[in-house]
Protein backbone atom coordinates (compact mmCIF):
# COMPACT_ATOMS: atom_id res chain seq x y z
CA UNK A 1 0.00 0.00 0.00
CA UNK A 2 1.52 3.27 -1.07
CA UNK A 3 1.81 6.13 1.35
CA UNK A 4 0.58 9.54 0.37
CA UNK A 5 2.66 12.51 1.44
CA UNK A 6 0.97 15.83 1.54
CA UNK A 7 3.14 18.87 0.99
CA UNK A 8 1.85 22.12 2.32
CA UNK A 9 3.69 25.41 1.84
CA UNK A 10 2.94 28.52 3.71
CA UNK A 11 4.60 31.56 2.08
CA UNK A 12 3.62 33.86 4.88
CA UNK A 13 5.46 31.84 7.53
CA UNK A 14 8.42 31.01 5.25
CA UNK A 15 8.34 27.29 6.12
CA UNK A 16 6.99 24.04 4.72
CA UNK A 17 5.36 21.06 6.39
CA UNK A 18 5.56 17.42 5.37
CA UNK A 19 3.05 15.19 7.18
CA UNK A 20 2.93 17.71 10.03
CA UNK A 21 6.75 17.97 10.38
CA UNK A 22 8.19 21.49 10.47
CA UNK A 23 11.06 21.97 7.99
CA UNK A 24 12.76 25.41 7.90
CA UNK A 25 13.01 27.09 4.53
CA UNK A 26 16.29 28.19 2.94
CA UNK A 27 15.64 31.80 3.87
CA UNK A 28 15.06 30.85 7.49
CA UNK A 29 18.30 28.87 7.56
CA UNK A 30 20.29 31.84 6.20
CA UNK A 31 18.86 34.11 8.88
CA UNK A 32 19.71 31.54 11.54
CA UNK A 33 23.30 31.23 10.31
CA UNK A 34 23.65 35.00 10.16
CA UNK A 35 22.40 35.35 13.71
CA UNK A 36 24.79 32.63 14.86
CA UNK A 37 27.72 34.45 13.22
CA UNK A 38 26.86 37.69 14.99
CA UNK A 39 26.56 35.84 18.28
CA UNK A 40 29.96 34.21 17.82
CA UNK A 41 31.56 37.56 16.96
CA UNK A 42 30.10 39.10 20.09
CA UNK A 43 31.30 36.20 22.21
CA UNK A 44 34.80 36.40 20.71
CA UNK A 45 34.93 40.16 21.29
CA UNK A 46 33.82 39.70 24.88
CA UNK A 47 36.47 37.04 25.44
CA UNK A 48 39.15 39.25 23.87
CA UNK A 49 38.30 42.18 26.16
CA UNK A 50 38.20 40.01 29.28
CA UNK A 51 41.96 40.38 30.00
CA UNK A 52 41.67 44.17 29.64
CA UNK A 53 38.89 44.24 32.24
CA UNK A 54 41.04 42.20 34.61
CA UNK A 55 43.72 44.92 34.47
CA UNK A 56 41.35 47.25 36.34
CA UNK A 57 40.12 44.84 38.99
CA UNK A 58 41.40 44.52 42.55
CA UNK A 59 45.00 45.40 43.34
CA UNK A 60 45.86 45.69 39.64
CA UNK A 61 43.53 48.67 39.16
CA UNK A 62 45.75 51.29 40.81
CA UNK A 63 48.92 50.28 38.95
CA UNK A 64 47.00 50.10 35.67
CA UNK A 65 45.67 53.65 36.10
CA UNK A 66 49.19 54.87 36.91
CA UNK A 67 50.63 53.21 33.82
CA UNK A 68 47.90 54.69 31.62
CA UNK A 69 48.86 58.17 32.85
CA UNK A 70 52.59 57.50 32.43
CA UNK A 71 52.28 56.02 28.92
CA UNK A 72 50.08 58.91 27.84
CA UNK A 73 52.38 61.59 29.27
CA UNK A 74 55.64 60.23 27.88
CA UNK A 75 54.18 59.37 24.46
CA UNK A 76 52.52 62.77 24.08
CA UNK A 77 55.67 64.60 25.11
CA UNK A 78 58.32 62.47 23.41
CA UNK A 79 56.77 61.99 19.98
CA UNK A 80 55.20 65.45 19.89
CA UNK A 81 58.54 67.12 20.61
CA UNK A 82 60.77 64.72 18.66
CA UNK A 83 58.98 65.34 15.37
CA UNK A 84 59.42 69.10 15.68
CA UNK A 85 63.07 69.18 16.71
CA UNK A 86 64.24 70.00 13.12
CA UNK A 87 61.88 72.99 13.04
CA UNK A 88 63.20 74.17 16.40
CA UNK A 89 66.76 73.81 15.10
CA UNK A 90 65.93 75.95 12.07
CA UNK A 91 64.33 78.64 14.22
CA UNK A 92 67.34 78.68 16.52
CA UNK A 93 69.53 79.23 13.47
CA UNK A 94 67.35 82.02 12.06
CA UNK A 95 66.08 83.84 15.11
CA UNK A 96 68.40 82.90 17.94
CA UNK A 97 65.72 80.99 19.85
CA UNK A 98 63.67 77.85 19.07
CA UNK A 99 60.50 79.71 20.00
CA UNK A 100 61.27 82.74 17.85
CA UNK A 101 58.59 82.99 15.18
CA UNK A 102 60.78 84.30 12.37
CA UNK A 103 59.19 84.99 9.01
CA UNK A 104 61.52 84.77 6.05
CA UNK A 105 61.27 87.18 3.16
CA UNK A 106 59.76 85.51 0.12
CA UNK A 107 61.47 86.02 -3.20
CA UNK A 108 59.83 85.90 -6.61
CA UNK A 109 62.80 83.98 -8.02
CA UNK A 110 62.69 80.22 -8.13
CA UNK A 111 64.60 78.81 -5.20
CA UNK A 112 66.73 75.76 -5.88
CA UNK A 113 67.06 72.84 -3.48
CA UNK A 114 70.74 72.56 -4.33
CA UNK A 115 73.16 72.41 -2.75
CA UNK A 116 71.45 70.17 -0.22
CA UNK A 117 71.86 71.32 3.38
CA UNK A 118 73.06 68.25 5.24
CA UNK A 119 73.23 69.95 8.64
CA UNK A 120 69.70 68.89 9.55
CA UNK A 121 70.54 65.23 8.83
CA UNK A 122 73.74 65.43 10.86
CA UNK A 123 71.85 66.97 13.76
CA UNK A 124 69.19 64.26 13.53
CA UNK A 125 71.86 61.57 13.55
CA UNK A 126 73.60 63.07 16.57
CA UNK A 127 70.32 63.35 18.44
CA UNK A 128 69.41 59.74 17.65
CA UNK A 129 72.89 58.52 18.60
CA UNK A 130 72.52 60.13 22.01
CA UNK A 131 70.15 57.27 22.88
CA UNK A 132 73.12 54.91 23.14
CA UNK A 133 74.46 56.17 26.49
CA UNK A 134 70.97 55.96 27.95
CA UNK A 135 70.56 52.37 26.78
CA UNK A 136 73.93 51.37 28.25
CA UNK A 137 73.07 53.15 31.50
CA UNK A 138 69.79 51.21 31.71
CA UNK A 139 71.48 47.86 31.09
CA UNK A 140 74.02 48.44 33.85
CA UNK A 141 71.70 49.84 36.53
CA UNK A 142 68.29 48.25 35.94
CA UNK A 143 68.91 45.39 38.38
CA UNK A 144 70.87 47.59 40.77
CA UNK A 145 68.51 50.56 41.16
CA UNK A 146 65.25 49.08 39.90
CA UNK A 147 62.85 50.08 37.16
CA UNK A 148 60.70 52.34 39.34
CA UNK A 149 63.58 54.57 40.42
CA UNK A 150 64.94 54.80 36.87
CA UNK A 151 61.52 55.67 35.51
CA UNK A 152 60.89 58.44 38.05
CA UNK A 153 64.31 60.02 37.65
CA UNK A 154 64.24 59.80 33.86
CA UNK A 155 60.83 61.48 33.56
CA UNK A 156 61.75 64.25 35.99
CA UNK A 157 65.05 64.98 34.21
CA UNK A 158 63.28 64.89 30.84
CA UNK A 159 60.81 67.46 32.14
CA UNK A 160 63.65 69.75 33.19
CA UNK A 161 65.46 69.38 29.85
CA UNK A 162 62.30 70.27 27.91
CA UNK A 163 61.69 73.30 30.12
CA UNK A 164 65.20 74.54 29.29
CA UNK A 165 64.36 74.65 25.57
CA UNK A 166 62.60 77.94 26.22
CA UNK A 167 65.90 79.44 27.39
CA UNK A 168 67.97 78.23 24.42
CA UNK A 169 69.51 81.05 22.39
CA UNK A 170 71.90 79.36 19.96
CA UNK A 171 71.77 76.40 17.61
CA UNK A 172 74.50 74.58 19.53
CA UNK A 173 72.52 74.91 22.75
CA UNK A 174 69.42 73.58 21.02
CA UNK A 175 71.33 70.54 19.77
CA UNK A 176 72.78 69.94 23.24
CA UNK A 177 69.37 70.09 24.93
CA UNK A 178 67.85 67.73 22.35
CA UNK A 179 70.67 65.22 22.94
CA UNK A 180 70.16 65.41 26.68
CA UNK A 181 66.41 64.90 26.26
CA UNK A 182 66.95 61.95 23.93
CA UNK A 183 69.51 60.25 26.17
CA UNK A 184 67.47 60.72 29.34
CA UNK A 185 64.02 59.87 27.97
CA UNK A 186 65.18 56.54 26.51
CA UNK A 187 65.81 55.38 30.08
CA UNK A 188 62.11 55.93 30.81
CA UNK A 189 61.08 53.90 27.76
CA UNK A 190 63.35 51.02 28.76
CA UNK A 191 62.05 51.11 32.32
CA UNK A 192 58.45 51.04 31.09
CA UNK A 193 59.18 47.96 28.99
CA UNK A 194 60.42 46.20 32.12
CA UNK A 195 57.75 47.43 34.53
CA UNK A 196 54.95 46.73 32.08
CA UNK A 197 55.69 43.02 32.36
CA UNK A 198 56.84 42.77 35.98
CA UNK A 199 53.71 44.39 37.43
CA UNK A 200 51.29 41.80 36.06
CA UNK A 201 50.86 38.03 36.27
CA UNK A 202 51.95 35.87 33.37
CA UNK A 203 48.49 35.45 31.83
CA UNK A 204 47.96 39.23 31.62
CA UNK A 205 51.39 40.54 30.60
CA UNK A 206 50.94 40.49 26.84
CA UNK A 207 47.45 42.02 27.06
CA UNK A 208 48.69 44.72 29.43
CA UNK A 209 51.63 45.68 27.25
CA UNK A 210 49.45 45.75 24.12
CA UNK A 211 46.80 47.89 25.82
CA UNK A 212 49.28 50.43 27.16
CA UNK A 213 51.10 50.57 23.82
CA UNK A 214 47.78 51.46 22.19
CA UNK A 215 47.27 54.26 24.71
CA UNK A 216 50.75 55.51 23.84
CA UNK A 217 50.02 55.54 20.10
CA UNK A 218 46.88 57.63 20.61
CA UNK A 219 48.83 60.05 22.79
CA UNK A 220 51.61 60.28 20.18
CA UNK A 221 49.12 61.26 17.47
CA UNK A 222 47.57 63.87 19.75
CA UNK A 223 51.01 65.23 20.62
CA UNK A 224 51.98 65.71 16.98
CA UNK A 225 48.70 67.47 16.20
CA UNK A 226 48.74 69.76 19.23
CA UNK A 227 52.42 70.67 18.83
CA UNK A 228 51.93 71.36 15.12
CA UNK A 229 48.95 73.61 15.76
CA UNK A 230 50.63 75.66 18.48
CA UNK A 231 54.25 75.84 17.32
CA UNK A 232 53.52 78.80 15.02
CA UNK A 233 51.02 80.63 17.21
CA UNK A 234 52.75 80.31 20.59
CA UNK A 235 55.70 77.95 20.84
CA UNK A 236 55.95 78.41 24.60
CA UNK A 237 52.64 76.64 25.24
CA UNK A 238 53.50 73.22 23.74
CA UNK A 239 57.00 73.28 25.26
CA UNK A 240 55.65 73.97 28.74
CA UNK A 241 52.83 71.47 28.17
CA UNK A 242 55.30 68.70 27.33
CA UNK A 243 57.40 69.61 30.36
CA UNK A 244 54.33 69.53 32.63
CA UNK A 245 53.16 66.17 31.27
CA UNK A 246 56.57 64.58 31.80
CA UNK A 247 56.64 65.96 35.32
CA UNK A 248 53.18 64.50 35.92
CA UNK A 249 54.33 61.12 34.64
CA UNK A 250 57.35 61.18 36.95
CA UNK A 251 55.24 62.00 40.01
CA UNK A 252 52.70 59.33 39.06
CA UNK A 253 55.47 56.73 38.78
CA UNK A 254 56.14 57.17 42.51
CA UNK A 255 52.86 55.36 43.20
CA UNK A 256 53.93 52.20 41.37
CA UNK A 257 54.95 49.24 43.55
CA UNK A 258 58.61 48.28 43.73
CA UNK A 259 59.55 45.27 41.63
CA UNK A 260 63.26 45.14 42.39
CA UNK A 261 64.23 41.58 43.44
CA UNK A 262 60.51 40.72 43.61
CA UNK A 263 59.30 37.25 42.71
CA UNK A 264 57.19 37.26 39.56
CA UNK A 265 53.91 35.36 39.37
Amino acid sequence: MSQVFVLQEDHRADHCQICGLHIPSEKKERETRRGGTHTRCFVNLKQGLAPIRQLFVGELASRSVCLVVIFYCISFGYYGLWMWFPELFKRAEDGGSPCANVSRLQSDDNQSCYPVKTAVYIEGFVTAASNLPGNIFTILLMDVIGGKALLCCSLLLSSVSVFLIYEVKTKAQSLLISCVFSGVSVVAWNSLDVLGTELYPTQLRSSALGFFTGIGRVAAIMGNIVFGQLVDTNCVIPVLLVSALLLTGGITALRLPRTKQAELT
